[in-house]
């Protein structure tokens, strides 16, 4: 058996340990696409040995590159990839990546290809996902960095922070992150606040507390568009002369798609990469392999995949709302 890999838009951690966990359940070849669906277009396939795949499997340095495609694929270019896959006698394809990765899985199983789809995006905005790769060590990035915050405040009182963190139009990181790392307050695209009452709650618990942190979702303001950055910036504006204490600012950024691994990442991309195993070898094909909320890896239909926000029904959602987070 042949295996094909890619990975498309951004890049996380525990993609290393995903095409590890692939190759040490299977006999396969393994081949890696660098550069996304580009990567796929152009042909820039090599191979990867195990003892590559063994060294960096929990390593924060890629074995392979991510890539976006700005424009969408034509049909000479889903023509082109079919033929490059072919000519590699590969038996499949899986790409990890988000909703725009899996909509072109779409297409391009109709050219006769075989093809997987795994969630790797920090923004873990996937419909009948749970958990998306790369998710966990995202989390931990904001934990560390509120701890920081913490201890900055300890040491000279009364002082009032805002992160922003990525999470593009869904709010599930950032209401995770503050969940995990006992953030004071989280404005997600989800739940807007109204700005007096935001401005009450942050006055209310800096006259107990020595800081409050606050995490802000990218998409939280109406001006985002994809690569935005700078929710915090109309947020502080609309606060400072409100609560009459300055607001300082940390922008995460990109850095969120980086960082060693955590354990559950390693045993989330483990549990994922054996459904896919799992359904190569039983011949269940266009599939996109999901998280549910039993923690069990599920195949559901291409045609089924879309973007996802926050479930307002969820128990992190209500916990959320409970310790007046949201």
């Amino acid at each position: 058996m042949k295996i094909g890999l890619v990975i498309s838009g951004g890049d996380v951690s525990g993609m290393n340990n995903f095409l590890f966990q692939i190759d040490r359940m299977t006999d396969a070849e393994i081949v890696i696409f660098d550069g996304g669906i580009n990567g796929l277009i152009e042909n820039r396939c090599k191979d990867i040995s195990r003892r590559d795949l063994v060294d960096l499997s929990i390593s924060s340095v890629p074995i392979i590159s991510s890539g976006r495609k700005e424009d969408k694929c034509k049909r000479s270019d889903y023509e082109r990839i079919a033929k490059n896959i072919r000519l590699k006698k590969l038996d499949c394809l899986i790409m990890g990546g988000g909703d725009g990765s899996f909509q072109f899985l779409k297409m391009l199983s109709t050219y006769d290809i075989n093809c997987y789809g795994v969630g790797m995006t920090i923004d873990n905005d996937i419909t009948g996902n749970s958990y998306t790769i790369g998710f966990s060590t995202a989390c931990e990035q904001v934990i560390s960095e509120v701890e920081k915050l913490r201890n900055t405040g300890r040491g000279l009182p009364g002082r009032i922070f805002m992160i922003e963190l990525l999470g593009g139009y869904c709010g599930e990181l950032t209401l995770q992150a503050a969940l995990k790392s006992n953030a004071d307050i989280a404005l997600i695209p989800e739940v807007p606040w109204d700005i007096d009452t935001l401005a009450g709650r942050i006055k209310q618990k800096i006259d107990s507390q020595n800081s409050v942190i606050i995490l802000c979702s990218e998409g939280y303001t109406k001006e985002y568009t994809p690569g935005f950055q700078g929710a915090i910036d109309t947020m502080i504006a609309k606060l400072e002369h409100k609560i009459g204490i300055r607001i300082r600012k940390t922008i995460l950024g990109y850095g969120l798609r980086s960082g060693k691994p955590t354990g559950e990442e390693i045993i989330q991309g483990a549990i994922l990469a054996e459904e896919v195993v799992r359904c190569i070898k039983s011949g269940l094909t266009n599939k996109v392999i999901v998280m549910n909320n039993n923690n069990k890896a599920i195949p559901i239909d291409l045609e089924n995949s879309d973007k996802r926000l926050v479930d307002e029904d969820s128990n992190l959602y209500k916990l959320a709302k409970i310790n007046n987070l949201i």
